[in-house]
């Protein structure tokens, strides 16, 4: 019997389907496809593991001489002995879970700390009286509106608490003899 023939016999006699004997070594269902398929064969490591998981040596394994289940020889440990390495990684996800929990909390709770940090320094200084200010003006014409921005800032520390952009009208055409004096279109007999 070659490798696969092996391992397909193996994981048969423990009644695992291909994807529970690719959970307990930890590797892919396809990995284990293509071993047993003979497409691939397993690296060292994996072989020490498999003849771990089913109680052999890696040599009836590897050795295609043993052509039956009588002539397993016997490995020096069993699959239980390897049982605790997986419940030792279970063991870690308990671990896990708290701590990360416990960064999410801290970072929840330094994000709400900002928050009312920042909430404190503005209620600090209420703004008792506002002062108006326009910038950015620009003069409408008869073809484009007008706008600038109306900023209120606080009269005492001159901080900017408002900006609003607004847009002014357009004013009618200023013509003369028949011909706008700002923009040079010809007057219509309705404008």
């Amino acid at each position: 019997m070659n490798l696969c023939e092996k391992l397909i016999a193996l994981r048969k006699e423990n009644g695992w389907s291909q994807e529970d004997f690719a959970e307990k070594l930890d590797v892919s269902r396809q990995a284990v496809s293509r071993w047993e398929n003979g497409t691939a064969l397993p690296d060292s490591q994996n072989i020490l593991r498999i003849s771990k998981l089913f109680g052999v040596t890696a040599d009836y394994l590897l050795n295609d001489d043993y052509e039956d289940g009588i002539d397993i020889p016997a490995a020096n440990t069993t699959a239980e002995e390897s049982k605790p390495k997986a419940r030792k990684k279970n063991r870690l996800y308990w671990y896990l879970i708290p701590v990360i929990s416990l960064i999410i909390l801290s970072a929840f709770a330094i994000m709400e700390a900002v928050r009312l940090r920042s909430i404190s320094a503005s209620e600090e200084h209420s703004h008792p009286e506002l002062v108006r200010v326009i910038e950015n003006q620009t003069a409408p014409t008869c073809t484009e509106q007008g706008s600038y921005e109306e900023v209120l800032c606080c009269a005492e520390c001159g901080k900017e608490v408002l900006r609003t952009q607004i847009k002014t009208g357009m004013p009618t055409h200023k013509f003369e003899n028949q011909i706008c004096t700002v923009c040079g279109k010809e007057q219509r007999e309705r404008d």
